[in-house]
């Protein structure tokens, strides 16, 4: 996520305060790890769509795709707060690449139903089996009050997401 500097803030390159020691800002260890988090979740995002040659839109879409299930284009856009128009597109550009199909929709013939091919899953899964392996390891590694402080933390988290973009 880029985040717009205040136009008090120098410019880029330029001189300005130091940074503080992450240890001592507001938020410490904690925030600074946090944003270490969403730096890398970001990396292996770019990572995967070159390794799927998918664009980040694209990413989104196969992923409501894999985890929610065949759906129309109308609600993949609703799902992804982005325009029919816009979502059009990428499921065009899906379909050229062989990683999605259309199809007739079951009960309405109006509609059509975007499906991910077969073989996205499984590519998909070889690169992101490693993370999900490690991320169970290090919370099985966990006692159950950790894991219960952990959760109710990255909970908040999510809330405060939630809230800064809750329209």
């Amino acid at each position: 996520m880029d985040v717009k500097r205040p136009a008090t803030a120098p410019p880029e390159g330029a001189p300005g305060p130091a940074r503080q020691d992450p240890a001592t800002a507001p938020g410490g260890p904690i925030r600074e790890q946090l944003r270490n988090l969403t730096l890398r979740q970001q990396r292996f995002e770019r990572y995967l769509g070159r390794r799927m040659e998918v664009d980040a839109a694209g990413l989104a879409v196969m992923d409501h795709l894999v985890n929610v299930g065949p759906t129309t284009p109308t609600d993949l856009a609703r799902r992804l707060d982005a325009s029919t128009a816009a979502t059009t597109l990428v499921i065009d550009r899906l379909v050229a690449a062989g990683h999605v199909t259309r199809g007739p929709h079951p009960t309405d013939r109006r509609k059509v139903i975007v499906t991910p091919d077969d073989h996205w899953g499984a590519a998909a899964f070889e690169h992101v089996a490693p993370v999900i392996q490690g991320v169970t390891e290090a919370a099985d590694a966990l006692s159950p009050d950790e894991q219960a402080v952990v959760a109710a933390f990255l909970e908040r988290i999510v809330g405060v997401y939630d809230q800064a973009t809750k329209t």
